[in-house]
């Protein structure tokens, strides 16, 4: 007795040339070869500018400026750094400014964004809010910073915070909220209800169950969102540079700035400058590295 054909099962068909061609190359491994050579293409024209960058600053000038470049920093010494301090004093205020506005930022907007996500997982909002609020929060950052620094800097000058680190942090909070709490409501969106729910059953308040149960949890996910408050944070200037104006309240991004005049730029000390303002985050980057890679992979994984 002869079996119907399986209608689901589908017709053969000869592959193409192309098809062909591709599943050769798969097998003599010449594509993986070919992507390995596209992305150190890529990784190259990505980080020479970093390592010019930094090679430049170990040059002196005419070095640095001779045609043809010279691709190799010769006469290796960090005179040029020494040189920068005692050239620019100004500049040491410069990195205490940065610094001290990066941490107080980063830390007060990461905590607010984890508190705001918490809010979102932890309790019910009447019509959905839960889910539209984050999205209304973001939107916040839809548009261009520029459109609100008049009205910034009006607000700022009636309550005499121009010029100050205080009005620089406030800005700062404030553009980067919206950022950590949507980044961070992912990361709380992993955690399941029932712990918070048997946090409070076992006479934890909401803050006790924020701090002691569902914070260490979502740790990963803390340093990510920190990263990235910071590196904003850092190399910020359309603020900066508008509402500061001598170097008691300038940060490191307008003190590169500086060194663009009208008459000349100052090539050794912004490649100087520039390679300063690159270790920090690199090195704080490296050291989480374990728990950034960790947070990118939680925000992802679907219950």
């Amino acid at each position: 007795m002869a079996t119907e054909p399986d209608e689901r099962q589908l017709p053969f068909t000869m592959p193409t040339r192309s098809e062909r061609l591709y599943d050769r190359l798969v097998e003599t491994g010449v594509a993986r070869g070919l992507t390995y050579l596209g992305l150190g293409v890529y990784l190259v024209w990505t980080l020479f500018p970093v390592y010019w960058m930094i090679t430049g600053s170990l040059k002196t000038r005419k070095t640095l400026l001779s045609f043809p470049p010279h691709w190799l920093p010769y006469e290796m010494g960090f005179g040029n750094y020494l040189q920068l301090f005692a050239q620019r004093p100004e500049f040491t205020r410069f990195i205490v400014n940065s610094v001290t506005v990066t941490i107080v930022t980063t830390i007060v907007a990461t905590l607010i964004g984890a508190c705001a996500a918490y809010g979102f997982v932890a309790f019910d909002f009447p019509y959905n809010l839960d889910f539209h609020l984050p999205f209304y929060i973001l939107s916040t950052r839809f548009m261009p910073p520029i459109v609100t620094i008049i009205p910034l800097f009006v607000i700022l000058r009636d309550f005499r915070l121009v010029n100050t680190l205080q009005g620089l942090i406030l800005v700062y909070v404030m553009f980067n909220v919206p950022f950590a709490v949507w980044m961070m409501k992912g990361f709380f969106d992993e955690i399941p209800r029932s712990i918070i729910e048997s946090a409070i059953l076992d006479g934890h308040t909401h803050a006790g169950a924020f701090f002691k149960i569902v914070l260490p949890l979502v740790k990963p996910g803390l340093i990510a969102a920190a990263i990235f408050t910071m590196i904003i944070t850092w190399n910020e200037l359309l603020f900066a540079i508008i509402l500061t104006f001598n170097e008691s309240a300038m940060t490191l991004p307008v003190g590169l700035a500086s060194f663009i005049t009208k008459y000349s730029v100052e090539w050794v000390n912004m490649t100087v400058a520039g390679t300063i303002a690159l270790v920090p985050v690199l090195v704080f980057a490296f050291v989480a590295r374990d728990q950034l890679v960790r947070g990118f992979s939680m925000g992802a994984v679907e219950k």
